[in-house]
């Protein structure tokens, strides 16, 4: 019972923290961080902005490649953009936060750089956090049966079941 109460209690922490990501991004733009709300007022469809204006995969593409590529063959804007995106201190500059060509500059401030940071940092601290739980889990269970010994020994394959769906919810992509 306790086991099962520490399995049910990290898969409702990791739904929940997966449901606040996934909620973040269905109500802003990864990019700039400008909400749907903004977009719905300029009468500008958000959908089309995160896929096409603003697609973040596009940015993580950028990244793939500035990085494998020779700095030394770097032209135009790549001279300019290379430094500061590869830096992960300085990315940020380079990032159009609040700003979106369909809106014009018409939106209303209410994020900083700060916040965005602290932001990621969430994301990035989460996930860490998430694998932590998962391995602490791990690590109960496993005392747990060493101390128990053979009276729990047919619960055992039913748990390493559960350890397995736990372990491939985390290598899922968000």
């Amino acid at each position: 019972a306790i086991i099962s109460g520490i399995i049910i209690d990290t898969f409702a922490e990791m739904r929940s923290d997966r449901k606040e990501v996934l909620e973040d991004l269905n109500t802003s733009c990864f990019v700039c961080d400008i909400e749907v709300v903004d977009f719905e007022q300029a009468n500008h469809d958000f959908q089309e902005h995160i896929e096409n204006e603003h697609n973040m995969w596009q940015y993580v593409w950028l990244k793939i490649y500035l990085r494998d590529k020779d700095p030394k063959e770097y032209k135009g804007l790549e001279l300019h953009v290379a430094p500061m995106l590869l830096d992960y201190n300085k990315a940020a500059r380079c990032m159009p936060i609040k700003k979106a060509r369909a809106i014009n500059g018409n939106v209303k401030d209410k994020a900083t750089l700060p916040t965005l940071l602290g932001k990621i940092k969430k994301l990035s601290s989460d996930v860490t956090m998430q694998s932590k739980l998962a391995d602490d889990l791990k690590r109960k269970i496993d005392t747990f049966y060493r101390e128990s010994g053979a009276a729990f020994a047919s619960d055992r394959e039913s748990f390493e079941g559960i350890m397995d769906e736990l372990k491939r919810y985390q290598e899922r992509p968000a």
